[in-house]
């Protein structure tokens, strides 16, 4: 029986373990962390994500549809308090809420049981030193999400994220979220809420400052009721400014791989074909790049479109032009209505 090394527990590597295992392979999972679901200074975390679920679990060959939860309706956008009218075809649009991290109802831990069962192997509570990474086993799969000195290993073009966080108790049973554009960040800030909890970040590809969160605090205590005096600093996460499978003998995986949508920021879902993507890669190494090239085809355009975008004052009003036209060209033309337009299309 063949070993795989797998170094991050995360979404990716728990489907790329889960994948190999199933094929007869021997594979170990190493994790910075002591337990599953990444750092406990980040989660337990909601996101939302536009996804096609079926194609989705019949890719990666594992149904988390438990875990995705429909939202009750698209996450309304705002801009500072003002809601933004959305073109008619964002209603024929589906998102979904997942929790991330240690507790029972998260994604992770569901993963987490699957490949044990699968006869996953894992050692918590290593370092995954930049030497220790350096030195893993031919076909290793590294999929260590965020952290810089990884990208400055295998040479990934990156750049720092900016944020602030915060996490409340939520209804039981009421799934949804919002997006919130304003002058306090030139991406945006989100919430989003299930199995009884709320969670809120202001997020940007800028640095941030005291007065952004101000800003941002202000416009979700109106909009959404959301109060907290513990807000969290996340200034430690770095984003893929291009794409990479390969790393000398080895193989990348999540977002560390920039197997995320680019333009605003979608990881989820990118996380999840990533690791089927790296256990297509082990075992054919034609085949798995062939499926990252297709992911992957937008992700030059989207991401210089993003940044172009940033450099310009007034980014956030231009969106706000953006949507008018789009709804300008759906009364123009109707039939477009119907037609699906999800931000985020993995599968064509």
């Amino acid at each position: 029986m063949k070993d795989v090394s797998i170094y991050g527990a995360g979404l990716a590597g728990l489907v790329a373990a889960v994948n190999l295992a199933r094929e007869g392979l021997n594979v170990t999972i190493y994790e910075r962390e002591d337990e599953i679901g990444g750092s406990k200074d980040l989660h337990p975390s909601v996101h939302s994500t536009p996804m096609q679920p079926k194609e989705t679990w019949d890719y990666i060959g594992i149904d988390l549809s438990s875990h995705f939860v429909k939202t009750d309706a698209y996450p309304n956008m705002w801009y500072n308090r003002k809601r933004l009218t959305l073109p008619p075809y964002v209603h024929n649009m589906s998102v979904y809420n997942v929790e991330r991290g240690a507790r029972p109802s998260s994604v992770d831990v569901r993963l987490f049981e699957i490949a044990q069962d699968e006869g996953v192997n894992f050692e918590f509570g290593r370092a995954l030193t930049p030497d220790e990474l350096a030195q893993a086993p031919p076909g290793s799969i590294i999929a260590t999400g965020l952290y810089k000195e990884v990208y400055d290993l295998v040479g990934v073009k990156n750049s720092l994220t900016y944020g602030y966080m915060a996490l409340s108790n939520w209804e039981k049973g009421k799934t949804g979220g919002a997006i919130y554009m304003g002058n306090f960040s030139v991406d945006y800030g989100y919430s989003a809420w299930i199995n009884g909890i709320m969670y809120v970040l202001l997020f940007s590809r800028k640095p941030l400052n005291e007065k952004d969160l101000s800003k941002f605090k202000k416009v979700i205590r109106d909009v959404e009721g959301f109060e907290s005096e513990k807000w969290v600093t996340a200034d430690n996460g770095h984003f893929p400014r291009e794409l990479r499978l390969f790393w000398k003998d080895k193989i990348l995986a999540g977002t560390l791989s920039g197997m995320i949508e680019p333009f605003w920021a979608y990881g989820v879902v990118g996380a999840l074909l990533s690791g089927k993507v790296a256990a297509k890669t082990w075992l054919n190494r034609e085949k798995g790049y062939e499926d990252f090239s297709n992911f992957n085809r937008g992700f030059d355009k989207k991401l210089a479109r993003k940044e172009k975008m940033d450099s310009m004052p007034f980014n956030k009003q231009m969106i706000r032009l953006a949507m008018l036209k789009a709804r300008y060209n759906c009364w123009r033309h109707p039939e477009i209505i119907n037609k699906p337009k999800d931000p985020v299309r993995w599968f064509r």
